[in-house]
């Protein structure tokens, strides 16, 4: 008897630390099942362009127009470009973060007059990524389930490792309490 008090309080216990965590995994997780990648990602936002046109001689290391960037952007997506920007250093948490710099960012609108940042290699003009409110959202939650709320990329970190032991623990004796019911 005095062994089931003893899993009942740690069942307790590490149930109050770990379940603003858990209730936030869990709204995550929702949210990433109700919301499709290919929109997150910016998918509905290309064109179906049949060829693949790029503005850039591999012979030089010259960095594409303002001119040409845009009208690679007219001709392969749905969006107006608004702004070019040209991004040299990394920032923590950054929208282009794992992609190679420079790059330019592409301030452009949609037809809804949304705010959407275009990455593109400022050499080929390729379209690298689109980052609308929603991946914004995407990104923000993904942080809050890999305990990440920086750069939002280490899925390798303490927090995460311990919460997710605790959470575990917290199942075990939870399952333990029911059965000796």
């Amino acid at each position: 008897m005095e062994f089931i008090m003893s899993v009942r309080k740690i069942h307790r216990y590490i149930s109050l630390l770990i379940s603003v965590q858990l209730l936030l995994w869990t709204v995550s997780g929702l949210y990433f099942s109700f919301n499709k990648i290919e929109k997150i990602r910016g998918e509905h936002y290309y064109r179906k362009v049949d060829n693949s046109n790029t503005y850039a001689d591999y012979d030089t290391v010259e960095m594409i127009s303002k001119n040409n960037a845009f009208s690679i952007i007219v001709e392969k997506t749905f969006l107006t470009p608004l702004n070019l920007e040209v991004i040299s250093e990394l920032k923590k948490g950054s929208e282009y973060r794992g992609r190679e710099l420079p790059i330019y960012k592409v301030t452009a609108k949609n037809i809804e007059n949304s705010h959407i940042n275009i990455y593109q290699n400022p050499y080929s003009g390729e379209i690298l990524a689109i980052r609308s409110q929603s991946w914004r959202i995407w990104d923000f939650m993904w942080g809050i389930h890999i305990m990440d709320w920086v750069e939002r990329d280490n899925i390798d970190n303490a927090f995460l490792k311990f919460f997710s032991f605790l959470a575990l623990i917290t199942s075990i004796t939870g399952i333990f309490l029911f059965m000796r019911k």
